[in-house]
């Protein structure tokens, strides 16, 4: 398997696998990803944004297949966002996850952002221990600009 940036092909591949992946884990939710309008074309959305925003897939190289992905965009002036980083059943508990939250951490610092912001889901354990174990803090409300009213936990880190 490979990490990459997204492409346009990419699009209905992820879109996919994050409806897939709330569905599974009950999650797919008003307020959620899951109705995010940019689901059907987010590599133009990330390319959009500017050079603060970026998208990663995860493609099994021998399928040509997208098995997960992730990306950081900008939340605040000075708060970036992990976003969207959701995986198939085979491409968890291989590291991808942790490779992508440092791919977003190198991406934010090098736009200038101080903190990184998390919205999820408690019952996502896997996904709240490893940002607890990548040292992410807990926060007890989201962030006041967030647009994901479902996520019940929050995490911010510092970059600098």
């Amino acid at each position: 398997m490979r990490l990459r940036e997204i492409t346009k092909e990419d699009n209905q591949q992820i879109k996919h696998i994050i409806q897939k992946t709330l569905s599974e884990f009950e999650d797919a939710k008003q307020g959620s990803a899951y109705f995010d309008p940019q689901l059907d074309y987010l590599a133009e959305y990330y390319t959009e944004q500017s050079e603060k925003a970026a998208y990663w897939v995860i493609e099994d190289e021998n399928t040509g297949k997208i098995v997960g992905g992730g990306g950081v965009g900008p939340f605040t002036e000075e708060i970036a966002e992990l976003q969207k980083v959701y995986f198939l059943p085979a491409a968890r508990g291989q590291g991808w996850g942790k490779k992508i939250i440092i791919l977003a951490e190198k991406a934010a610092k090098q736009s200038g952002y101080k903190k990184l912001y998390i919205e999820t889901f408690a019952n996502l354990d896997r996904a709240v221990r490893l940002y607890n174990h990548m040292g992410f803090r807990q926060l007890e409300e989201p962030l006041a600009q967030t647009q994901h009213s479902a996520c019940d936990l929050w995490f911010e880190k510092n970059l600098v």
